[in-house]
Formats: structure tokens, C-alpha cells, sequence
């Protein structure tokens, strides 16, 4: 695809499907005859530049808005979606976190506070979603039919950079190189959960029963908290460094050598801190064997044994995984980067 193709398809993707192959041919052959013979790139770059940007265009083909969001109006509307949507999630989850802080009296187990702190969080995010994406349309909706040029006095919705032909030109990042926004927000996420979970595994991972009004009752903690405190400092400095790793990621957008390297770090540090605890003589919770063993009527040895197999399982299924993620990392980060005049 050329520069004159990339165009005009960037140009008639705003427009109404019935129109799109008649304005295709129209702006081609507009092009053209603007163009001189024989004709260079330079030549290409001046008559786009002299046509405007492909919003532009594809408004002074729109007589009559045919849409519920009209291209006179659409890339602002576009970016007030993006600009105000992820605030918005952002705000629902730390008032919702915050508020079960608040009610929280300890008298229910945090596990059962998580997990219907987690579903109310859901149902509100949906909610506040619906009535976001509403108002948003309706307001460019009244804009559009009264005054779109009013959107010049809101600066932060229109696209401070000007339109040149150049930006057409991309560079071809190959699709396994590249780190999506949703890849760096699950690592956030997960380091989060991670920390918490970490700091309260003498409250939420342990051995629970049900309370005659149906809920959970939190009975005691599975793993010895006091030996992953003794762990707190170097599982911190894990935490900070993928904290960093993970805003490193979503500056950059694509796998570097760096970022690689910060990563097979990060991986190898964390199963040396796993397998150093999880071999630990004191790594499970002493009571809660006898009372394992007393549910399921077996002997403390079996119960013993089963965790110990488990836990062997864990340590390979861990340096296995890590260490395909850092052989992924390496990989992604020697794929080369191709640039083009063309798409």
C-alpha cells in the first residue's frame, strides 16, 4: 500500500460504508490530476499536505450528518473516550477499595471481603462504563448538530499535533515484539495482588469453614508468616524492580534488550526467593497438618508427604515457566525492526 493508497483509506474509513468505494475513486483520481507527470515522493508529500488530514477530507465529503457521530466530529470524540474512560475505572476501583476499607469491621474473612469487594467492583465499572460512553455521545451528538467548530474551545480534545504525510510512514514493529497496553496492566495488576496477598497470607491462605449463615470462616493460616516477614526485604526489592520493569515496558511498547535483560533478572531472582522458602523446614504452618490430617482421617506423614510432593511440583512448574519467559524476552527482543515508505 502506498502513501496515495494509505491516504485515501485513511480518509474513507470515516466515511459511511455506501460512500466508500465512490469517494475512493473520486479522491484517486483527484490526487492524480494534482499530481504532475512524471511525479516524485515529494510531489506526493506536497499534495497531501495541501489536501489536509484525512479527517478534514473526509468531513467536506459529509454534507449532512448521517451519523450518530459524524466525521466532523469523530477523532475528538474518539479521544475524549480514551482521555476520559481509564480515569474513570481508575476512580470506581479506589472508591471501591477504599470504601470496603472503611466498612470493613473484621468480623467476616478477608477472603469473602475480597471476593465480593472484586464482583461489586465489576457491577460498578460496568455501570459507570454504560453512563460515561452515554453522556460523552450525547454531548458531541448535540455539538455536532449545533456547532462543531465549538470544539476549538476544549484544547485538550483536539490533536495538538499537526497532520503531515509523514505520519503516514510507520515503522513495521512485528506483532510479537510489540507489549500491549493490556499486557502491561495485568503485570501491574499482578504485582499488586501479589504484594497483598504476600503481607496477608496468615489472613486470607489458610484453611477455612462455614459459618451457619452460609459465610466463610477463617480457621488459621496454612504458611508461617513469620518466615516470609524474613523474606519482606528482597521480596520488596522483586516487587519495586517489577513495578519498574512493568512502567519500562509501557514507555517503550516493545521488546528491547533492556527491558530483556531487567526481566530475566527479575525472573531468576524471584525463583531463588521461592525455592529458598518453599524448601524451608518451616514454610507450612505447624497446626495446620494435624488438623489437615484429622478432616481427611489420614496421618500427619501422608498429609506431610502430600505437601511435600505438591511443593516439589510447584519449584518445577516455576523455573520451568520462568525460565521460557526470559527464553520469550531474548527472543522478542532480537526480532529487527523494519522501516517503510509503504504499509
Amino acid at each position: 500500500m502506498t502513501l496515495i493508497d494509505a491516504y485515501i483509506e485513511e480518509v474513507s474509513k470515516r466515511l459511511h460504508k455506501n460512500r466508500r468505494e465512490n469517494i475512493k475513486l473520486e479522491l484517486k483520481a483527484t490526487i492524480e490530476d494534482m499530481l504532475p507527470e512524471p511525479y516524485s515522493e515529494a510531489d506526493i508529500m506536497k499534495v497531501l499536505k495541501e489536501l489536509g488530514s484525512p479527517a478534514k477530507v473526509a468531513a467536506s465529503y459529509q454534507d449532512t450528518p448521517r451519523f450518530l457521530i459524524g466525521p466532523n466530529v469523530f477523532d475528538p470524540y474518539t479521544r475524549t473516550i480514551k482521555l476520559v474512560f481509564p480515569w474513570a475505572i481508575f476512580i470506581t476501583v479506589i472508591v471501591q477499595v477504599i470504601e470496603r476499607i472503611f466498612l470493613y469491621s473484621g468480623e467476616e474473612a478477608m477472603l469473602s471481603t475480597i471476593i465480593s469487594t472484586f464482583a461489586m467492583t465489576i457491577v460498578t465499572i460496568i455501570s459507570v462504563s454504560f453512563h460515561v460512553l452515554f453522556w460523552i455521545t450525547v454531548f458531541f451528538i448535540v455539538l455536532e448538530r449545533s456547532d462543531p467548530s465549538k470544539i476549538q474551545l476544549l484544547p485538550f480534545l483536539n490533536d495538538t499535533k499537526e497532520w503531515t504525510p509523514e505520519s503516514l510512514k510507520i515503522k513495521t514493529v512485528p506483532k510479537e515484539k510489540i507489549i500491549t497496553l493490556s499486557d502491561t496492566i495485568f503485570s501491574f495488576v499482578g504485582a499488586i495482588i501479589f504484594t497483598f496477598v504476600y503481607w496477608n497470607a496468615n489472613r486470607l491462605l489458610g484453611i477455612y469453614t462455614t459459618n451457619g449463615n452460609g459465610s466463610l470462616k477463617f480457621v488459621m493460616p496454612i504458611l508461617n508468616q513469620n518466615l516470609l516477614q524474613s523474606y519482606a526485604l528482597i521480596v520488596m526489592l522483586c516487587i519495586i524492580l517489577s513495578l519498574a520493569l512493568t512502567f519500562l515496558k509501557w514507555r517503550t511498547g516493545q521488546w528491547t534488550m533492556t527491558i530483556a535483560i531487567i526481566n530475566a533478572l527479575l525472573q531468576s531472582v524471584g525463583t531463588i526467593v521461592f525455592i529458598l522458602i518453599a524448601v524451608h523446614q518451616d514454610f507450612i504452618h505447624s497446626a495446620s497438618i494435624p488438623y489437615i490430617a484429622a478432616i481427611v482421617e489420614t496421618n500427619k506423614e501422608n498429609v506431610s508427604s502430600v505437601i511435600d510432593k505438591i511443593l516439589l511440583a510447584s519449584m518445577i512448574i516455576a523455573v520451568l515457566a520462568n525460565a521460557f519467559d526470559i527464553y520469550q524476552g531474548f527472543r522478542k527482543a532480537k526480532i529487527p525492526i523494519s522501516k517503510s515508505d509503504k504499509l
